[in-house]
This record gives structure tokens, sequence and C-alpha cells, in this order.
């Protein structure tokens, strides 16, 4: 309680904070219940992939249903689990310009070696299952100044944010088109603490349901973030973060670079006390340009230059005085102009969307459970009325009249009769016929997976209708054409965080990226990401910073990512004299380099025995040409073994 109220004397005595932390609240509140009705569909969704027993009212009926299904055969995930993907798309950058060919390779293979440290397979995992169960998923980037190596200071961070933790600007459809967008996170007490340097020991978590939609337990220790992006007035992207009423970050624009200067005099901060005017006082100041204090390597053995001049300066007592010589003259000194480069802003909302496909009007994409509810829910009731007629069906005996059996619990039980009543006993099964129920309920099963284009075949199952090898491929292939669309917005989506992962190491990366990458023979060869190879001067000879590149996702990565289908690749291709004559060195040469490429076991070791081997044959063939010159210029000197006289 105490915090509170220091929160609250701290918010009064700050009236402008006061009503930008009124503003984003209300703004979020009108948000949220814009959003309100897309953001429970998300948790129908959610249960119906999780196999919830609930069933949908008829919509011809105004009764909701008061019984749960008994028995759910889960289509929705199993229809969902078959078209995980759990391939990369491996990046593609091409140059727009003829002489950036180099720094396109080296673009992408940074973006090659990133793909390794951050856990994109973790989170390919999760947005595979998530974006065809909501329509779409969420990448959000963020430089982590705290991350990094040893060399290196900052990295950049990419993390899944589930839809319903993005709340969108009501009746704007597309991110790139909105003023603002509000992110929702949960997170502890003590990371508050340590990120934003703001105790809320007194807050509480009004938001449980971001964690869990099941979950509304509430946990002393968590509490619930609201961060709100939007544009500034001058395009840039600003950040508004809370907690209740404790304001986190107020930033009119996040992206831009802040460096602490002298008061007085505007130097930069070195010291508790300004080097040049011996001033104390301190402020933070958004710069757009960055002083060169040293000279900068670039890859290609040039140099951005520090110092591009010189300016006198008046010299100063230290009290800020002019001091004078015996002649009444100011004293002046001499102080380099070192070169001022610009800083580099992405002027981006820093989320990706991957959408499951697209559609029209819609922020997210469709829904892949949407399409199939239908389905889902006729199958629930029909396996609970399947279940019921078996487990209400029951049998009974008829004896003669007047006829007892004692049964005993022994497997065989002896019944004594006379002969003329053996026909009066008879046993009657009266389980009712399910066949048309079996029936209705593997048709509508058929329906949902037509819906989506999933065909026995691409599931792994026995497909009558494929006959040969060749039918079985051309029938999943025409599966693999219908989900199509599917491919190219997860292609789409990762070009574009890509793009942006790119942007943050031009505006941030201040020290070159250590990287290694495989070459073709399979050893690995060691650069650096530098991004300062990207600065340029146009023809003002002003400094700008060249993006201009196109990011893309390469087509062939699922087969690359899939290393014993290449090998078995390579050996049909070997088989069939693709490398050359089967056999010769030169081929086997070839065909291990590709293994190499391809991380075959022990290809490297193997690539350089068979290297040793065609350069002794070389060597020794040589040796023999040498051998058969020499003996036929032997033969024309001496002939028969008679010297031979020159003319």
């Amino acid at each position: 309680m105490v915090g509170r109220i220091k929160n609250m004397i701290k918010n009064m005595k700050n009236p402008e904070q006061l009503r930008r932390l009124r503003m984003w609240q209300g703004r979020l509140d009108i948000a949220l219940a814009a959003y309100d009705l897309e953001r429970r569909h998300m948790d129908t969704k959610e249960a119906y992939y999780n196999g919830t027993r609930e069933v949908q009212k008829n919509p011809n009926s105004k009764k909701s249903p008061t019984k749960l299904a008994s028995n759910v055969r889960n289509i929705v995930y199993e229809l969902i689990e078959s078209q995980v993907d759990n391939s990369i798309p491996m990046p593609k950058v091409r140059p727009i310009h003829p002489e950036d060919i180099e720094l396109a390779k080296s673009i992408e293979k940074a973006l090659v070696n990133e793909i390794s440290k951050i856990k994109y397979k973790d989170i390919n995992d999760e947005q595979e299952r998530v974006t065809p169960i909501q329509g779409g998923d969420f990448f959000h980037v963020q430089w982590d100044s705290t991350a990094g190596m040893h060399c290196t200071l900052g990295d950049v961070s990419v993390e899944e944010v589930h839809p319903k933790q993005v709340i969108p600007q009501p009746c704007v459809t597309e991110l790139e088109k909105m003023d603002y967008v509000f992110l929702i996170f949960s997170q502890t007490k003590d990371f508050i603490k340590k990120r934003y340097g703001v105790n809320v020991e007194d807050a509480i978590e009004d938001r449980p349901d971001i964690r869990n939609q099941n979950d509304t337990t509430y946990n002393d220790d968590i509490v619930s973030q609201y961060i709100a992006y939007y544009r500034n007035k001058n395009g840039g992207i600003g950040m508004f973060s809370w907690v209740e009423d404790y304001i986190l970050v107020d930033f009119e624009d996040y992206q831009e670079r802040k460096l602490e200067r002298c008061k007085k005099c505007g130097e930069i901060k070195a010291a508790d006390v300004c080097p040049v005017c011996g001033g104390k006082k301190f402020e933070e100041v958004s710069e757009d340009t960055e002083e060169v204090f040293s000279d900068i390597p670039l890859s290609n053995g040039n140099f951005i230059r520090s110092v591009i001049g010189a300016e006198e300066i008046p010299v100063t007592d230290s009290e800020g005085n002019a001091v004078y010589d015996e002649n009444g003259i100011p004293l002046v000194d001499m102080r380099p102009i070192h070169e001022r480069i610009p800083y580099y802003k992405p002027n981006v909302f820093p989320l990706v969307i991957r959408k499951n496909i697209s559609k029209s009007k819609k922020f997210l994409g469709g829904s892949d459970v949407d399409v199939i509810i239908d389905q889902q829910d006729t199958i629930k009731k029909l396996g609970t009325k399947i279940n019921e007629k078996l487990l209400r069906g029951w049998s009974f005996a008829t004896l003669p009249e007047g006829r007892e059996i004692t049964c005993s619990k022994n497997e065989m039980n002896i019944v004594r009769v006379r002969p003329q009543d053996v026909s009066l006993i008879g046993v009657y099964n009266m389980q009712p016929d399910i066949s048309k129920d079996r029936v209705a309920l593997e048709d509508n099963y058929d329906w949902a997976r037509s819906s989506l284009g999933i065909t026995d075949s691409y599931q792994g199952k026995y497909d009558s209708s494929a006959t040969s090898g060749t039918a079985k491929q051309y029938s999943i292939n025409q599966a693999a054409g219908r989900l199509e669309s599917k491919r190219i917005m997860k292609n789409n989506a990762y070009a574009a965080l890509y793009k942006m992962i790119f942007q943050f190491w031009l505006s941030y990366a201040d020290q070159p990226i250590p990287l290694s990458y495989k070459k073709e023979d399979g050893t690995y060869e060691f650069s650096h990401f530098n991004r300062y190879d990207f600065l340029k001067k146009d023809d003002a000879g002003e400094w700008y910073w060249n993006d201009e590149f196109i990011f893309e996702t390469d087509t062939t990565s699922s087969i690359m990512t899939n290393r014993e289908a290449m090998w078995n690749a390579a050996d049909v291709k070997y088989q069939a004299g693709a490398f050359g004559p089967i056999g010769d060195l030169e081929s086997l040469v070839l065909y291990w380099k590709f293994m190499a490429k391809a991380n075959y076991p022990n290809a490297g070791e193997i690539l350089s025995d068979i290297q040793t081997r065609l350069q002794e044959q070389k060597e020794m063939q040589q040796a023999l040409q040498e051998g058969d010159v020499q003996s036929e210029v032997s033969a024309m000197q001496f002939g028969n073994g008679d010297p031979v006289i020159p003319v």
C-alpha cells in the first residue's frame, strides 16, 4: 500500500506523465472491448485442439447443450499435427546493386549463423500449432543489451507472442497501417525491477488468462505488463509501458540512440566530471549522428577515418573563463574535428505476423479450426451416440418353463436338461445397429480432411487410390499443392523476420559479430559481420546506410535440412554419372565435396584422403610423361646406340 501511495504522489507531481498514462490505459480499454469477441473465440479454438468435451449449440435452437461428449475423436488435433513442418526456411538475400553482391552474402551468412544461436526450432514448433489453430502468430523482435558474446555488447532477441497477447488498433487490419498496437505480458515483479528499475511490489496480476486460458489463479509474484508501440509525429516508433499505475518507460522514439551529455557544454559523459568544462550535471540527449573517435576498419581493408580536420577552441580556466597571453590575446587550442556518421533507425513495429492463410479484412489469417469445427462437433455427437448404444446394449437367455440354471464363476458350467428341452434354451443379444452412425462419422472426418486438403498419402496412411509409388507421390503432391498457401505465408513471415534482424544489426551492433560458415569442401571459414560495411556516401558526400536488399527464403531449404534425403539423392546422382565416370578419382572428389557440404559423417576425412590419392596419381602420371619424353630425346640423340653428330 505504501508503494501505491508513493507512486500516486509521483504521478501527481508530473501531470503530463499521468495524462499520458490515462490516455494509453483508455485506448487499451477501447481496443480490448473491440477485440474481446475475437479473444474469447481464441479460447474456444484452443479448447477444440485440446479435445474439449463441450459441443456447440444447435444454431436452429435457442437452447444451450446440457450434455458433454463421452467419447471424443479429436480430428482437430489430428489434422493440425499432420501439417506440422519442423523445417526452418533458410534466408536468401539478393542485392539490388551489382557492387553489393559480397554484402548480400555476408548478411546471408550472418543470418544462418544467428538461426543456430536463437531457439528458432522451439519457436517454430510452437508456431506450427498456434498458427493453424488461431489463424496467425507473432515474432517479437528486440535488442537485448545484456546479451551478446565476450567481444560484443548486446544481441537480437526473438520470441514467440501468442495472438491473445497482441491487441490491434480497432478497425485496422494491417499492422503496418496501425497508429498503435498493444502487447500484454505476464512478468515477475523481480524481472520488472531488474529490467526497468521500478518497484511494483504492491501491484497484482489483473490478466492471468494471458498465461493460460484455464488457469485464472492469482500469483503474488506475477504482474501484468502492458506495452504500447505507436507511430510518433516523425514517423518513428514510440513505446509506452506500464504495470497498473506504475509507468515503466515512456520513449517518444524508442529506436533512436540516446547519449548522456554535459548539461553545460554538451560533451559526451566519460566520467562523473566533464573533462571539458568541469560540469557535474548530465542529461540524456537524443542522437541522430555518431562521432567517430577512432578509425573504423572495414571488411574490404578500407577505413572510415576518425579525424577529418581541426578547429580552434578557446582555452579556459577552471571557472570557465577565457585565458589570455601576456599580450592580452585569448589563448586557443587546436581540437580535431571527428567524422560524424548517422545512426540507423528501423522505424518499424518490432512485430512480425505469421498468418496461416490470408483472409480479407481480418487482422489474423484464416483458422483451420474454424473450417472444420462443424465436423468436429458432429463427430463428437456421433461418437457419444455410438458409445451410449454399445454400453446400453444387453442380452438375455430363454429357458423352458419351470427350469432354473445356477451359474458359477467357472468358465464352463454344466447344465443337465431333458433332450426335449434343449431347443427351448436360447441366448439373445440386443445390441443396436451402429453401422449408419459409423458411416456418418467417417463421412464427417473425410469432409474435414477434404476441406483442409489432407489426403491419406499426406498423412502416411494406406491410400487405395495410389496403386504405385508414382501415383502415391502424385497424391502427396496434390495435397501439398492445397497447402502451398500456408508454406508461402510461413516463408514470407521468416523473410520479414530476417529483414528486421538485419535492420536491428544496422541500428545497434556496434561491434563486429563473429560468425562461422561451412565452405563447399566441408571445412569452416570464420569472419565477421560488420555493420559499418553498409555505410556509403552519396553524390553529395553525405553518409547513408545501404539497406537496399531483397530478403527471401530458400525454397530448397526443406530438403537441405533433411540430410538423409540429400545423401540418398547424391547416391542416385553418382550412380547415374552426374559427377563423372563412376570410380574415377575426380568424380569421387566432386561427390565427397557435396557429401561434406551435406554434413555426411567423416566426409571431410574421406575427401582429404581421395584428394591425396588424386594428387599422387597426377604426380605419377607426370613422372611417367617426363620419362617418356626423356626416352624420345635419347632416341633422337643416339639412334641405335651411335652418337648423332650435329650438322
